[in-house]
């Protein structure tokens, strides 16, 4: 008897523990549902956003275009803007209601007479929900947004990285308390005046969260019990749920990363909407001990955050971007120092040429830009010492810009393989010690005894030195009695905005008059 009652002791015990990790199970399944909606949302709200802004972007762009016909000159400008589109992929120019030619298409046979809109939004661009493409011969489908006189077309796929495990969903656009399907699955979303709104019970838990910045919604739903095939399979379910969410999100993450802030992008649009800003350090005469130029570096920030010069360096190589991006800065820094008005014939600016530009003879491109010929000072090019660059090829190239009036410094002199070589074949102006061999002044290492041949042999082939990474005055000494004429590092300066080096210039040159 004592050992009967025991057992149902011990059996009520493991039910009444089952029931209870039940409960417990229940409540953490709630809780996590809960959070895992309003992560979908979140995410799918940022995704709506990102494409609906570039989109207007874009518009916008061509709208500045001048756009008027569809000739040649006319649709590579809008294959260009396109191009430059994370999300865009087609573009078409719209005449009295018709569409008359597409980027894909090129010039249409016969206009094509656009049809009422699904919906107009609050910003006044109109949107087709699975409008028919003219470009598959209308056997594919896509959303087409009109601004104006362009459409853009957006692939009903942008969306399908995003996952929503087994809830029910759906994206709607909301215009005064009126509600037009996106996507997703119809009746999902349930009006209420409410802008997040959230209910739960035994059977389902609903969630639905609307943007405080577009017209757009997303509606979650989930059956509670759609997930669960037994108690048993329940019970198993709640005890992997967490490790199975957390991969879940790792994965979502992962994707949005990828596609919203991946270098590729994030650069692509930095060189288009200006995050790259330039920045000067200071060049100095060590003897005068005067500022007589700077050499134009870059800086990039974007919403993402920072990214450092080593970072995106490569990536711009990666896209092939270089000269775009070398393009950008010269013109930006040239036009902001000329604009100073502290700019005289004495002044001289440098900047950093990636050896593939010179390889491909872009830089004879420089002599034609309206920056270059209206700045006052002169213009010396810093040509890293590379492989790429010991050819014919680059030599006459590089002859050819020192003819046009460029000055060309060896940039980082003693880290490359073709020292001598290079100094023999280019008619160059300066040699940049690096700031490796300056920084082991102190130390009296070996790289630092290299310093003195480094100056004896630019002596020789009357180049005139600059020692990069000064940073105190031991070493500008030593530079001094070498006969170095000139030296860079933040012992004078660190690199700065433009309109700060230009106040620093103009104080270091007038307290030396």
């Amino acid at each position: 008897m004592r050992v009967f009652t025991q057992q149902i002791l011990i059996v009520t015990a493991g039910l009444l523990s089952c029931a209870l990790m039940t409960v417990i199970s229940l409540q953490f399944l709630s809780h996590d549902i809960s959070q895992s909606q309003r992560y979908h949302a979140d995410n799918t709200l940022s995704l709506t956003q990102s494409v609906f802004y570039s989109t207007i972007q874009s518009l916008d762009d061509l709208a500045n275009l001048n756009i008027n016909d569809c000739s040649p000159a006319s649709l590579l400008k809008m294959r260009q803007t396109v191009f430059l589109s994370d999300y865009i992929k087609d573009a078409g120019l719209v005449q009295n209601n018709h569409l008359a030619c597409t980027t894909t298409g090129g010039e249409l046979e016969v206009p094509l007479e656009l049809d009422p809109p699904t919906y107009t939004t609050n910003l006044d661009f109109d949107v087709w929900l699975n409008q028919q493409l003219v470009i598959f011969d209308h056997l594919h489908s896509g959303m087409v947004i009109r601004k104006g006189n362009f459409t853009v077309v957006i692939a009903n796929n942008t969306f399908s990285s995003l996952e929503y495990g087994d809830n029910q969903w759906e994206v709607v656009n909301r215009v005064d308390e009126h509600y037009t399907h996106l996507i997703g699955t119809p009746g999902t979303f349930r009006r209420a005046e409410l802008d997040e709104m959230e209910e739960v019970d035994d059977n389902y838990h609903y969630f639905h969260r609307c943007s405080q910045t577009y017209d757009f919604c997303i509606a979650l739903s989930l059956y509670n019990y759609t997930l669960l095939k037994s108690k048993f399979g329940f019970l198993i379910f709640s005890l992997l749920f967490s490790a199975a969410f957390g991969i879940l999100i790792s994965i979502s993450s992962d994707t949005l990363i990828k596609r919203h802030g991946s270098m590729s992008s994030r650069v692509r649009r930095g060189i288009n909407k200006g995050y790259f800003v330039c920045h000067i350090q200071p060049l100095v005469d060590l003897k005068s001990k005067r500022i007589i130029g700077g050499e134009v570096l870059t800086r990039f920030e974007d919403q993402h955050g920072k990214l450092m010069p080593d970072e995106f360096i490569p990536e711009i190589r990666k896209l092939r971007l270089t000269w775009p991006f070398t393009l950008m800065i010269i013109k930006d820094a040239l036009s902001q120092l000329q604009a100073s008005g502290a700019i005289t014939s004495d002044t001289k600016v440098s900047f950093n040429i990636f050896p593939c530009d010179v390889e491909n003879n872009n830089i004879a491109d420089l002599q034609a830009l309206p920056e270059v010929q209206q700045f006052k000072g002169g213009i010396t090019l810093e040509i890293t010492e590379d492989l790429q660059l010991d050819s014919l090829v680059a030599n006459q190239h590089i002859n050819h810009i020192i003819q046009q009036g460029f000055e060309v410094a060896i940039d980082d002199f003693g880290t490359g393989y073709s020292n001598l070589k290079q100094l023999k074949n280019f008619r160059c102006q300066y040699l940049k010690i690096d700031k490796s061999f300056v920084f082991d002044l102190e130390a009296g290492s070996i790289r630092s005894s290299l310093v003195p041949h480094m100056v004896e042999i630019a002596k020789k082939s009357d180049l005139k030195v600059i020692a990069e990474g000064v940073e105190n005055l031991m070493q500008c000494k030593v530079l001094e009695d070498l006969d170095v004429e000139f030296g860079q590092g933040w012992m004078f300066g660190k690199p700065m905005p433009i309109s700060q080096f230009v106040e620093k210039y103009t104080q270091s040159n007038s307290s030396t008059d």
